[in-house]
């Protein structure tokens, strides 16, 4: 389309322009283009210490990016990319000006499922801004008869076309190592709630739910046998006294030692088993990275 060649060709000459993307419209740059990123952020009037998304082509563009990206965000990636979905973690600070991560040192990226706006990518050969196509804090334009008409005029090509959902993406922060919703958008994701067992101990089993806001829910049971037996049902009182099903636990904690042999064993064994049939991460590792107990003192091995 040649609507498309020239603004690549825009873009590539450090120039900016709105287009469509799946979400909403969008405005943007070259992420590397320090002179057009500072331009974008003057004409929208958006403080330079409030962070801008950015999007990228693929996945491999986004590792690029992310620093040490944790097992969560590449799960995240593999499971709502392309989408509406815009994830939070550590970047490489010197591959990213300040303004674009806030002056912090996190990077919102996305991959958006719009084939316009990855040709562009694409086409350019590096990440391009990705906020709304509007004035910091108006309205945001989901299509192009949204667009305001002053906004149009500072920038250098607007690319026709149809944003195909026509709503927000959803935005979460995975930079602390858990999944905290920023925004809820399009793309609806569980509110976190992290199942927590603990069969170290020889006289006692515990198991809780912790939510987002860091509120415990705890049950736990005396006993000096039969944890493998217990532990199971443990966890249906649990559930039943806590209003939750199995469904809406999203990830698992796990009490790897130090503690007795087989206590640990039954702990990491049902911990497994529920994290392979939730499909939900266990001590921040997924399928395939197996939880195993792990012994800090041979003491509490016998």
């Amino acid at each position: 389309m040649e609507s498309i060649k020239q603004a690549i060709q825009v873009l590539k000459e450090g120039g900016i322009i709105m287009y469509p993307t799946d979400t909403a419209f969008g405005i943007g740059c070259r992420m590397d283009d320090v002179k057009a990123v500072d331009r974008l952020f003057k004409l929208r009037k958006r403080p330079r210490t409030q962070a801008t998304p950015v999007l990228v082509a693929s996945k491999a563009m986004a590792l690029a990016y992310y620093l040490d990206p944790s097992e969560i965000v590449r799960h995240l990636m593999k499971t709502y990319w392309p989408g509406a979905l815009t994830i939070i973690a550590g970047c490489k600070e010197n591959l990213v000006y300040s303004p674009i991560r806030g002056s912090g040192k996190n990077i919102g990226l996305r991959m958006p499922n719009h084939e316009t706006a990855l040709e562009l990518i694409r086409g350019v050969g590096v990440p391009i801004l990705g906020p709304s196509a509007n004035f910091h804090g108006s309205p945001t334009p989901y299509c192009y008869e949204d667009l305001d008409l002053e906004l149009i005029k500072l920038v250098d090509y607007v690319v026709p076309g149809v944003c195909s959902i026509g709503n927000a993406s959803t935005v979460v922060d995975c930079s602390t190592g858990t999944i905290r919703i920023i925004r809820q958008g399009v793309v609806l994701l569980k509110q976190p709630l992290t199942l927590t067992i603990d069969t170290s101990r020889s006289d006692v089993i515990a198991v809780s739910f912790i939510d987002a806001h860091g509120h415990q829910t705890l049950k736990a049971r005396d006993m000096r046998v039969g944890k493998a037996q217990e532990a199971l049902p443990l966890i249906v009182k649990l559930l039943d006294t806590s209003h939750h099903v199995l469904g809406d636990i999203t990830s698992i904690r796990v009490n790897t030692g130090p503690g007795s042999y087989t206590g640990l064993r039954v702990g990491v064994a049902l911990a497994n088993t529920l994290g392979v049939l939730l499909g939900v991460p266990i001590n921040n590792l997924f399928v395939g990275q197996t939880v195993v107990p792990i012994y800090e003192d041979d003491r509490y091995s016998s």
